[in-house]
Protein backbone atom coordinates (compact mmCIF):
# COMPACT_ATOMS: atom_id res chain seq x y z
CA UNK A 1 0.00 0.00 0.00
CA UNK A 2 3.04 2.28 0.81
CA UNK A 3 4.16 1.41 -2.01
CA UNK A 4 1.61 2.30 -4.39
CA UNK A 5 0.95 5.76 -2.75
CA UNK A 6 4.97 6.79 -3.19
CA UNK A 7 4.07 6.14 -6.83
CA UNK A 8 0.60 8.09 -6.91
CA UNK A 9 2.93 10.82 -6.06
CA UNK A 10 5.22 10.70 -8.09
CA UNK A 11 3.18 10.82 -10.88
CA UNK A 12 1.47 13.79 -9.62
CA UNK A 13 4.68 15.80 -9.22
CA UNK A 14 5.72 14.37 -12.65
CA UNK A 15 2.37 16.03 -14.36
CA UNK A 16 2.37 19.23 -12.45
CA UNK A 17 6.22 19.74 -13.65
CA UNK A 18 5.21 19.01 -17.05
CA UNK A 19 2.09 21.73 -17.33
CA UNK A 20 5.06 24.07 -15.41
CA UNK A 21 7.52 23.82 -18.03
CA UNK A 22 4.91 23.31 -21.15
CA UNK A 23 4.31 27.17 -22.96
CA UNK A 24 0.96 28.96 -22.48
CA UNK A 25 -0.10 29.16 -25.99
CA UNK A 26 0.76 25.42 -26.69
CA UNK A 27 -1.32 24.11 -23.89
CA UNK A 28 -4.26 26.32 -24.76
CA UNK A 29 -3.65 26.34 -28.56
CA UNK A 30 -6.59 29.30 -30.09
CA UNK A 31 -8.93 27.72 -32.56
CA UNK A 32 -7.41 29.07 -35.73
CA UNK A 33 -9.28 31.34 -37.50
CA UNK A 34 -10.00 30.52 -41.28
CA UNK A 35 -9.94 33.66 -43.91
CA UNK A 36 -13.52 34.68 -44.98
CA UNK A 37 -12.55 34.52 -48.63
CA UNK A 38 -11.08 30.66 -47.88
CA UNK A 39 -14.59 29.96 -45.74
CA UNK A 40 -16.91 31.51 -48.79
CA UNK A 41 -14.69 29.01 -50.79
CA UNK A 42 -15.06 25.85 -49.32
CA UNK A 43 -18.59 26.64 -48.52
CA UNK A 44 -19.23 27.56 -52.29
CA UNK A 45 -17.24 24.11 -53.04
CA UNK A 46 -19.66 22.03 -50.76
CA UNK A 47 -23.27 23.57 -52.57
CA UNK A 48 -21.65 22.68 -55.69
CA UNK A 49 -21.70 19.08 -54.41
CA UNK A 50 -24.88 19.85 -52.69
CA UNK A 51 -26.43 20.73 -55.99
CA UNK A 52 -24.36 18.03 -58.03
CA UNK A 53 -25.41 15.49 -56.02
CA UNK A 54 -29.66 16.62 -56.63
CA UNK A 55 -28.81 16.68 -60.04
CA UNK A 56 -27.80 13.49 -60.25
CA UNK A 57 -30.89 12.26 -58.49
CA UNK A 58 -33.02 14.11 -60.29
CA UNK A 59 -31.62 12.96 -63.65
CA UNK A 60 -31.72 9.39 -62.56
CA UNK A 61 -35.54 9.82 -61.53
CA UNK A 62 -36.22 11.43 -65.01
CA UNK A 63 -35.03 8.53 -66.68
CA UNK A 64 -36.57 6.29 -64.73
CA UNK A 65 -40.04 8.32 -65.60
CA UNK A 66 -39.07 8.45 -69.22
CA UNK A 67 -38.60 4.40 -69.50
CA UNK A 68 -41.88 3.95 -67.90
CA UNK A 69 -43.54 6.57 -70.39
CA UNK A 70 -41.85 5.06 -73.45
CA UNK A 71 -42.78 1.02 -72.85
CA UNK A 72 -46.47 1.46 -72.75
CA UNK A 73 -46.09 3.32 -76.12
CA UNK A 74 -43.71 1.19 -77.45
CA UNK A 75 -46.12 -1.50 -76.87
CA UNK A 76 -48.97 0.01 -78.26
CA UNK A 77 -46.66 0.23 -81.24
CA UNK A 78 -45.73 -3.05 -81.53
CA UNK A 79 -48.94 -3.83 -81.49
CA UNK A 80 -49.98 -1.47 -84.36
CA UNK A 81 -47.69 -4.00 -86.90
CA UNK A 82 -49.42 -6.74 -88.50
CA UNK A 83 -48.97 -8.40 -91.17
CA UNK A 84 -50.59 -7.15 -94.08
CA UNK A 85 -53.40 -9.31 -95.30
CA UNK A 86 -54.72 -7.25 -98.32
CA UNK A 87 -55.42 -9.01 -101.36
CA UNK A 88 -52.74 -8.49 -104.05
CA UNK A 89 -54.85 -9.62 -106.60
CA UNK A 90 -56.95 -7.73 -109.61
CA UNK A 91 -60.08 -9.57 -110.94
CA UNK A 92 -61.98 -9.35 -114.12
CA UNK A 93 -65.11 -11.40 -115.84
CA UNK A 94 -64.87 -11.87 -119.88
CA UNK A 95 -67.14 -12.48 -122.72
CA UNK A 96 -69.93 -13.51 -123.24
CA UNK A 97 -69.30 -15.88 -125.50
CA UNK A 98 -72.06 -17.89 -127.65
CA UNK A 99 -68.91 -19.90 -129.28
CA UNK A 100 -66.93 -21.99 -126.07
CA UNK A 101 -63.58 -22.40 -128.82
CA UNK A 102 -63.57 -18.98 -128.82
CA UNK A 103 -63.69 -18.64 -124.92
CA UNK A 104 -60.98 -21.24 -124.90
CA UNK A 105 -58.61 -19.25 -127.53
CA UNK A 106 -59.43 -15.59 -125.55
CA UNK A 107 -58.49 -17.79 -122.34
CA UNK A 108 -54.90 -18.59 -123.96
CA UNK A 109 -53.72 -14.84 -124.36
CA UNK A 110 -53.93 -14.54 -120.44
CA UNK A 111 -52.38 -17.56 -119.37
CA UNK A 112 -50.03 -16.69 -121.47
CA UNK A 113 -49.07 -13.63 -119.36
CA UNK A 114 -49.67 -15.24 -116.47
CA UNK A 115 -53.03 -14.61 -115.28
CA UNK A 116 -55.15 -17.20 -114.00
CA UNK A 117 -58.15 -18.00 -116.04
CA UNK A 118 -61.47 -20.55 -115.28
CA UNK A 119 -64.24 -20.92 -117.90
CA UNK A 120 -67.56 -20.77 -116.39
CA UNK A 121 -70.61 -21.25 -118.30
CA UNK A 122 -74.17 -20.73 -117.91
CA UNK A 123 -77.78 -21.46 -119.62
CA UNK A 124 -79.19 -18.43 -119.98
CA UNK A 125 -81.94 -16.79 -122.24
CA UNK A 126 -80.56 -15.34 -125.84
CA UNK A 127 -82.04 -12.37 -127.15
CA UNK A 128 -83.48 -13.41 -130.43
CA UNK A 129 -85.25 -9.84 -131.65
CA UNK A 130 -88.97 -9.17 -132.22
CA UNK A 131 -91.12 -11.20 -134.48
CA UNK A 132 -93.66 -9.64 -135.87
CA UNK A 133 -96.89 -12.65 -136.62
CA UNK A 134 -100.28 -13.31 -137.42
CA UNK A 135 -101.93 -15.53 -134.67
CA UNK A 136 -105.58 -16.73 -134.46
CA UNK A 137 -105.07 -19.95 -137.16
CA UNK A 138 -106.93 -22.87 -136.15
CA UNK A 139 -105.27 -24.78 -138.83
CA UNK A 140 -102.22 -25.46 -140.70
CA UNK A 141 -104.63 -23.97 -143.87
CA UNK A 142 -105.20 -21.08 -142.33
CA UNK A 143 -102.63 -20.03 -141.69
CA UNK A 144 -101.39 -20.39 -145.13
CA UNK A 145 -104.56 -18.59 -146.79
CA UNK A 146 -103.45 -15.50 -144.82
CA UNK A 147 -99.76 -16.02 -146.09
CA UNK A 148 -101.48 -16.00 -150.16
CA UNK A 149 -103.27 -12.69 -149.28
CA UNK A 150 -100.27 -11.04 -147.81
CA UNK A 151 -98.09 -12.06 -151.23
CA UNK A 152 -101.20 -10.31 -153.65
CA UNK A 153 -100.28 -7.32 -151.62
CA UNK A 154 -96.69 -7.33 -151.66
CA UNK A 155 -95.59 -9.42 -148.91
CA UNK A 156 -94.11 -12.52 -149.63
CA UNK A 157 -91.78 -13.30 -146.66
CA UNK A 158 -93.16 -15.76 -143.92
CA UNK A 159 -93.11 -18.90 -142.30
CA UNK A 160 -95.86 -20.91 -140.07
CA UNK A 161 -94.41 -21.96 -136.49
CA UNK A 162 -96.46 -24.18 -134.12
CA UNK A 163 -96.30 -23.20 -130.43
CA UNK A 164 -97.65 -25.39 -128.03
CA UNK A 165 -99.42 -22.79 -126.28
CA UNK A 166 -100.35 -20.58 -129.41
CA UNK A 167 -99.97 -23.12 -133.07
CA UNK A 168 -100.13 -22.05 -136.62
CA UNK A 169 -98.72 -18.29 -136.34
CA UNK A 170 -97.82 -16.81 -139.21
CA UNK A 171 -94.42 -15.06 -138.64
CA UNK A 172 -93.21 -12.42 -140.70
CA UNK A 173 -90.30 -11.88 -139.99
CA UNK A 174 -87.42 -11.42 -136.47
CA UNK A 175 -86.12 -7.74 -136.37
CA UNK A 176 -82.94 -6.95 -134.44
CA UNK A 177 -84.50 -4.01 -133.66
CA UNK A 178 -87.67 -2.96 -132.13
CA UNK A 179 -88.29 -0.12 -134.18
CA UNK A 180 -87.70 -1.64 -137.38
CA UNK A 181 -90.35 -4.70 -136.40
CA UNK A 182 -92.75 -2.16 -135.56
CA UNK A 183 -91.86 0.01 -138.72
CA UNK A 184 -93.13 -3.42 -140.42
CA UNK A 185 -96.31 -4.32 -138.65
CA UNK A 186 -97.53 -0.95 -139.32
CA UNK A 187 -96.89 -1.71 -142.65
CA UNK A 188 -99.32 -4.82 -142.41
CA UNK A 189 -101.21 -3.10 -140.03
CA UNK A 190 -102.70 -1.02 -142.90
CA UNK A 191 -103.36 -3.82 -145.39
CA UNK A 192 -105.92 -5.29 -142.75
CA UNK A 193 -104.36 -7.78 -141.20
CA UNK A 194 -104.46 -8.19 -137.37
CA UNK A 195 -100.27 -8.05 -136.24
CA UNK A 196 -98.60 -8.38 -133.33
CA UNK A 197 -95.43 -7.95 -132.50
CA UNK A 198 -93.20 -10.07 -129.40
CA UNK A 199 -89.42 -10.11 -128.28
CA UNK A 200 -88.21 -13.30 -128.98
CA UNK A 201 -85.58 -15.42 -127.04
CA UNK A 202 -84.09 -18.99 -127.18
CA UNK A 203 -81.95 -20.55 -124.46
CA UNK A 204 -78.65 -21.35 -124.95
CA UNK A 205 -74.90 -21.78 -123.21
CA UNK A 206 -73.43 -18.86 -122.97
CA UNK A 207 -69.67 -18.84 -121.60
CA UNK A 208 -67.70 -16.63 -119.12
CA UNK A 209 -64.42 -16.14 -118.65
CA UNK A 210 -62.96 -15.72 -115.16
CA UNK A 211 -59.39 -14.08 -114.72
CA UNK A 212 -56.94 -13.09 -112.05
CA UNK A 213 -53.91 -11.69 -111.69
CA UNK A 214 -51.62 -9.95 -109.81
CA UNK A 215 -51.96 -6.41 -108.64
CA UNK A 216 -48.13 -5.97 -108.54
CA UNK A 217 -48.11 -6.39 -112.03
CA UNK A 218 -49.28 -4.54 -115.70
CA UNK A 219 -52.56 -4.85 -115.64
CA UNK A 220 -54.11 -6.91 -119.30
CA UNK A 221 -56.19 -5.65 -121.27
CA UNK A 222 -55.80 -8.26 -124.22
CA UNK A 223 -59.36 -7.89 -126.31
CA UNK A 224 -59.16 -6.61 -129.59
CA UNK A 225 -61.66 -4.98 -132.20
CA UNK A 226 -62.77 -8.05 -132.95
CA UNK A 227 -63.95 -9.10 -130.02
CA UNK A 228 -65.41 -5.73 -129.05
CA UNK A 229 -67.54 -5.96 -132.42
CA UNK A 230 -68.91 -9.51 -131.22
CA UNK A 231 -69.97 -8.10 -127.61
CA UNK A 232 -67.27 -9.26 -125.37
CA UNK A 233 -66.32 -6.84 -123.07
CA UNK A 234 -63.62 -6.95 -119.94
CA UNK A 235 -65.50 -5.84 -116.81
CA UNK A 236 -64.16 -5.92 -113.36
CA UNK A 237 -65.40 -8.32 -110.88
CA UNK A 238 -64.64 -9.43 -107.28
CA UNK A 239 -62.01 -11.59 -106.86
CA UNK A 240 -63.77 -15.31 -105.45
CA UNK A 241 -62.37 -16.59 -102.04
CA UNK A 242 -58.79 -18.16 -102.45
Amino acid sequence: MKVFLGLLLIVNVAFAAFQWLLPYEQLFAEKKKIPAAVELELLSEAKVEIVSEEKVVAEATAKEAEAKIEKPAQIRYEALVVEDSSDKRVCYTIGPFKDRERAVEISGRYSGKRAETELKSSLEKDYQGVMVYIAGHKTREDAIKTANGLAKKGIRDHIIVNNPENPNILSLGVFGLKKNADRHAARVKKLGFNVETEARYRERTIYWLYAEQSSETEYLLLLDDADYDTGINQIPTECLPT
